[in-house]
Order: C-alpha cells, then sequence, then structure tokens
C-alpha cells in the first residue's frame, strides 16, 4: 500500500484478516480504497496502529468513529479487536486510506462501503 497522498485519490487494494470487523467484514474479503480520500465518520478506514513493545503492527482495518479537536482520529472495530478503546486516539497521519467497496471472498455479495450521497 502506498504511505502518499495525492489528488486525486489514488485506488489502491487491501485485504482483510482477522476478525475484528465482523459483521461487516470477514478474513480474505479485499476492500478497494482511496489513497488521499476525505474520510468521515462511520467510514472504515486503513490506519497503522502504534508499534508494540516487540515491534511494528501489521496495517488494521478499522471504522472512523469521530475526529478529535486536535485533528486526531478515533477509530473502532465493529466486532472485538484492538482499536482507539485500547490505544487511544491515532494521529491524522495514521490514516491511510479510505475503503470504499468491498471485494468479497467466494461466496458474499459486492457492496459499498461509503454511503452514497
Amino acid at each position: 500500500m502506498s504511505l502518499t497522498r495525492s489528488f486525486p485519490p489514488q485506488i489502491g487494494l487491501a485485504r482483510v484478516s482477522g476478525a475484528s470487523m465482523l459483521p461487516t467484514l470477514r478474513a480474505g474479503d479485499r476492500l478497494l480504497v482511496l489513497h488521499g480520500a476525505r474520510p468521515r465518520t462511520g467510514d472504515v478506514v486503513v490506519v497503522r496502529l502504534p508499534p508494540t513493545a516487540h515491534g511494528p503492527r501489521p496495517l488494521a482495518v478499522k471504522r472512523l468513529d469521530h475526529v478529535l479537536p486536535d485533528g486526531s482520529w478515533w477509530v473502532t472495530s465493529d466486532g472485538v479487536g484492538t482499536d482507539s478503546t485500547e490505544l487511544g486516539a491515532l494521529p491524522a497521519g495514521a490514516l491511510l486510506a479510505v475503503a470504499v467497496l468491498r471485494l468479497p471472498a467466494r461466496g458474499r455479495r459486492l457492496s459499498w462501503l461509503r454511503p452514497r450521497r
């Protein structure tokens, strides 16, 4: 995944692993993401979680719950997983992309993740 942000937004793919976004997303689902897109509350986003004492964490898919007055991001899991409840707010630079479409693993339907306006 690219760490640069540009305008217009760049399209990318992300693959979901783990169960933190159940029931919305399952392990194996692929996401069409936009790097450089402006996120909105409720969006599914790709973020870089802070490292542990043992080293960096993998990129994570979370839901943007809200933006704090200082510009940091509060992200949550739809299921049970590591999120801002445990880690606190993430700095603005931790948000890498906004997911717009789920390309499901076999047997599930394609679905939009961003509300259409």
